[in-house]
């Protein structure tokens, strides 16, 4: 590693010429992350293992490549890192909060939690990304359902550093969502969860082959294990008073009511009879 530093630095003397090996060592680690991550697709092993190992590789490629531009560029670094130490600690005093907005920017840019388009939740605010600036993000606030209030919202990105942000949209095109309903545990469970999965399945229906085929996309690409788009009914017996059937289904992210209400008319036409109640016999 010594020697390919002090051959870099030799070879790094214009500034012409450092730019030109940068923009090179920029794109030969593109391409070399590419190739790894289609080499560990195609290897044999569960989603995780070709997780870890793709992390690992990216990771070690990054670091290979920030050590290559820090060698090109060492000789105009030591020259002005005095100067820079001192400029950086008087913004520090001055505009701690500035800093810290560019500072999550900066996170976010790396990371890239969200996007333009993206629903989110980050601290107690939530909605759509519409603007990403080096300050801050502006979404327009959402309710439950992703229904506009026609309101926006600007979260500092400081945030970012102290904040967990929840990505909503995070699949793309087709998000996984899930509709609970409350029963008596006395009701025939089995049946309403055969009419909510035919609701489901019918209302479904029209995308349900594009949700598979693009989730299975997002698999390969992340390595990461994604449900699929047939509808699944959880039951949930949390206490003796109530018991809960969740039901996952896989729509657009702009359609979530209007599936969720389609699939609620559903089950209600077609519900099977409420369990008969015992009643005290009033008669005399």
């Amino acid at each position: 590693m010594q020697q390919l530093v002090e051959l870099l630095h030799r070879f790094a003397v214009g500034d012409s010429l450092r730019l030109t090996l940068t923009l090179a060592v920029m794109i030969g680690a593109t391409a070399v992350l590419r190739l790894s991550q289609k080499h560990l697709i195609n290897r044999a092993g569960s989603m995780a293992e070709k997780r870890e190992r793709f992390v690992l590789s990216r990771n070690v490629i990054i670091l290979a490549a920030l050590v290559a531009v820090a060698a090109i560029w060492f000789s105009k670094i030591a020259g002005f890192a005095l100067s820079l130490a001192a400029v950086a600690g008087a913004m520090l005093i001055v505009s701690k909060e500035a800093i810290s907005n560019f500072l999550g920017f900066a996170m976010m840019t790396i990371s890239r939690p969200y996007r333009l388009g993206d629903y989110i939740q980050i601290g107690t605010a939530g909605g759509r990304v519409v603007d990403i600036d080096a300050m801050c993000t502006t979404l327009i606030e959402t309710l439950e359902g992703h229904q506009a209030t026609g309101r926006t919202v600007t979260v500092p990105n400081a945030m970012l550093l102290t904040q967990p942000v929840r990505n909503l949209s995070v699949t793309g095109q087709f998000v996984v969502h899930l509709l609970h309903l409350g029963l008596e545990p006395t009701d025939d469970l089995l049946a309403h969860e055969a009419v909510l999965l035919e609701a489901a399945g019918e209302i479904c229906e029209p995308w349900r082959t594009e949700a598979n085929a693009h989730l299975s996309r997002l698999e390969q690409i992340s390595n990461v294990d994604l449900p699929s788009a047939e509808p699944r009914v959880i039951i949930e017996l949390g206490d003796a008073k109530q018991a809960t059937l969740a039901l996952r289904y896989v729509c657009r992210p702009n359609e979530r009511v209007k599936v969720e209400q389609a699939i609620l008319r559903h089950y209600l036409a077609h519900r099977p009879a409420p369990s008969p109640v015992d009643r005290p016999d009033t008669s005399d």
